[in-house]
């Protein structure tokens, strides 16, 4: 066996094409067993990057069976990373004329060497093509995703990105994507809940580091000291009957901002009582975000149907607190590494997520 499409698909940058795909009419054959191990040899030489080497021993195969998919799909990869996108592309169409269950894969490939030639709207066609084949292959939503936001088309992305979760909640870099559409888009609410999403799934590494501070601003606007001692300065975003369709907010960022003010009213009390921590302050706001989901129970539009069951509900299981910590664990909050996580970890593993038709 040989890589499947999804580790290649971690790499791409999508985009989607609008040529006449090849129709599959080549019945493929196994390969011998001294092909699959040159084949092997070709794929170690990849990862070593030498691609010239790898490219030569998927074609050692070729030349003896042209149709032989896994050293076509190889051989694609290869030359994509390499740069060599026409390259790419011609080998895709080969692999695209397989009668084979991964043809998929190939018109993935293709598509995302269209979008490095600058040709998006070939490359969007493509995606399109292959989701007709596999249209519950989450990756191809997520490369049609990124290709409609680089072509501006910002709606059609969010609903891809969206389909690309129905199709596999843990999917994490569709909720990282999709927080930053929503972000972009004006959507404060389901942005939070797209990135905390995101952390629960990859709470460490550079992507996750990246992300936390878009989020801790998401987290904590609104809300800051006024001009005059004891004043308080709460501004609420007024999104438009558009930005609505993904459920109405506004009730849950009053909840939340009147939680962050009460934070800065210095009470007799204070001055006795140790001031909250960084992480408890976290925990603060999760529960009022939590809260106030419930309590509003926002009605119609992905962020609504998708999330906020799950944030609801693992709050009244008692899991705020090893949420916050389990994501937001590359921000090293103090007190968080005291939290055992295990209870909700398996809660969330055996979470049932709407799965879309």
């Amino acid at each position: 066996m040989f890589r499947s499409a999804l580790i290649v698909l971690t790499i791409l940058a999508p985009a989607w094409s609008a040529e006449k795909l090849p129709a599959p009419d080549r019945v493929p054959a196994p390969p011998t067993p001294q092909q699959t191990q040159v084949a092997r040899e070709g794929v170690a030489l990849h990862d070593q990057k030498d691609y010239a080497g790898a490219i030569a021993k998927y074609k050692q195969v070729l030349a003896e069976n042209p149709w032989e998919v896994n050293a076509l799909y190889e051989l694609a990869y290869s030359q994509f990373v390499s740069k060599d996108y026409q390259g790419s592309i011609e080998t895709s169409r080969l692999g695209a004329r397989c009668r084979t269950d991964g043809v998929a894969r190939f018109y993935m490939m293709l598509a995302s060497s269209l979008d490095e030639l600058g040709k998006p709207k070939e490359a969007i066609d493509t995606y399109r093509s292959a989701i007709k084949l596999q249209p519950r292959l989450a990756l191809l939503h997520y490369n049609l995703a990124v290709s409609l936001k680089r072509t501006k088309q910002l709606v059609e992305a969010k609903a891809a990105a969206e389909r690309a979760i129905e199709c596999d909640p843990a999917h994490a870099s569709s909720h990282a994507f999709l927080g930053q559409l929503y972000q972009e888009m004006g959507y404060r609410i389901p942005a939070i809940l797209a990135y905390s999403r995101f952390l629960q799934l990859e709470p460490e590494g550079p992507r996750a580091t990246n992300v936390l501070p878009a989020l801790n601003q998401l987290l904590t606007s609104g809300v800051g000291a006024g001009a005059e001692p004891g004043h308080i300065n709460i501004v609420l975003s007024s999104p438009s009957k558009a930005q609505k369709d993904e459920g109405d907010f506004s009730g849950v960022e009053m909840t939340m901002s009147i939680m962050l003010a009460a934070d800065l009213i210095e009470k007799p009390s204070d001055a006795k009582a140790a001031p909250k921590s960084p992480f408890d302050k976290l925990v603060s706001i999760y529960t009022s975000l939590a809260e106030g989901l419930d309590i509003a129970k926002p009605k119609g539009g992905f962020a609504a149907v998708y999330y906020v069951p799950y944030f609801t509900a693992l709050n009244k299981g008692g899991y705020t607190a090893a949420f916050a910590a389990s994501t937001w664990k590359a921000a090293n909050l103090e007190g968080a590494g005291k939290v055992d996580t295990t209870a909700f970890q398996e809660w969330s593993k055996a979470y049932s997520w709407p799965r879309g038709k």
